[in-house]
């Protein structure tokens, strides 16, 4: 064991000091290491399982976007817009089996870096399977979900068939 340039014991070029004055042996820091990265092992499913729920809460938040936006777009045309462009998305989404819904995806790969069962049907058929209806065919939720969506389309051509002489719908 030697002395470094600031006069703390090393072995061989590792600092076994670890910010202290304890001096430790090679073997001891590498036992250090590994405890380091047996505990830091849990770490990513944790933040996996974390970022699940999270994904979960956005999936819950855009089904209020889309079930409920039309109430707050009156007067506010970006928003309406905007509305309108995400309930087309959200047909075409769940008519066309491709492209996926992108958080259904981010959900399913966050599931099985977690070690959770990754779900294997969409997140409406899950949410009304386990909230609302149990053992509801994937084809009747999804039917009933688009019906939705036109309903609310419905809502914007109404608007826009009786807007004021301003434009304004």
């Amino acid at each position: 064991m030697g002395s470094g340039p600031t006069g703390i014991a090393t072995t061989s070029s590792v600092d076994t000091t670890l910010f202290t004055s304890t001096v430790l042996t090679h073997s001891e820091v590498q036992l250090w290491i590994a405890d380091r990265q047996e505990n830091r092992s849990t770490c990513p499913i944790i933040t996996a399982y974390v970022l699940t729920e999270v994904v979960l809460l956005v999936h819950l938040l855009w089904c209020g976007w889309a079930l409920l936006g039309w109430t707050v777009t009156l007067g506010r045309p970006r928003l309406r817009a905007l509305h309108i462009a995400s309930i087309v998305y959200a047909v075409v989404i769940e008519l066309v089996p491709w492209p996926p819904c992108p958080l259904t995806l981010a959900e399913m790969w966050l599931e099985a870096r977690a070690g959770i069962e990754p779900a294997r049907e969409p997140f409406l058929v899950r949410v009304f399977d386990a909230i609302l209806y149990p053992d509801l065919p994937q084809w009747l939720v999804v039917g009933c979900a688009v019906v939705v969506c036109v309903a609310i389309l419905g809502v914007y051509v109404r608007r826009y068939l009786r807007r004021t002489a301003r434009g304004q719908w």
